[in-house]
């Protein structure tokens, strides 16, 4: 009989190998469920330059479709880009946040502070500055007609970073990025 207990002896685990083991995978368990939470969280959330650049491309694709004006705007309340038509309807909408929380409406830095500003005529000697000033370009919506727009600038004020994105009037991608 002894050499039938050494030998379960030599192969059974101790009750303190499995409390470590169970200790290990309740730890491993608590991180990863922390993390799910957080990652649920952020899945709540597109980064609104991604998402203008979908709704630019959009908008260049209404207008170029239907031969008629489409209009690109920002709505605050939502952080939602919109693309409507002449007559007001919405033709697509882009949200930054797919559910808005009362802690997002209640905390402005959460929302994305978005200007339009027309791309002014260059002019002067070195043909680099315009003779108007950013309070003179600034829109409340960017025009596209047949699939071209006016040459045009976002800037997206956003958790303390301020990113100038300027777009190519006819086919709707970012030719400079930078931040300020």
């Amino acid at each position: 009989m002894n050499k039938v207990h050494e030998a379960y002896r030599n192969r059974a685990f101790s009750l303190i190998e499995v409390l470590l083991v169970l200790a290990l995978v309740a730890v491993l368990v608590g991180i990863v469920a922390g993390n799910a939470g957080a990652f649920i969280k952020g899945s709540n959330f597109e980064p609104p330059d991604r998402v203008l650049k979908k709704a630019v491309l959009d908008a260049v694709y209404h207008a170029s479709e239907s031969k008629r004006a489409a209009y690109l705007s920002y709505f605050d309340e939502n952080a939602t880009f919109l693309v409507t038509n002449s007559f007001g309807e919405i033709l697509s909408e882009h949200r930054v946040y797919k559910k808005l929380d009362k802690d997002f409406k209640e905390d402005e830095s959460l929302l994305p502070k978005v200007t339009f500003l027309a791309i002014g005529p260059l002019a002067g000697d070195d043909g680099g500055n315009s003779i108007y000033d950013d309070q003179d370009l600034a829109l409340k919506r960017v025009f596209f007609h047949s699939g071209c727009s006016v040459p045009f600038s976002v800037v997206i004020d956003f958790r303390d970073k301020k990113q100038v994105m300027d777009f190519d009037p006819f086919s709707g991608y970012v030719l400079k990025s930078r931040e300020r």
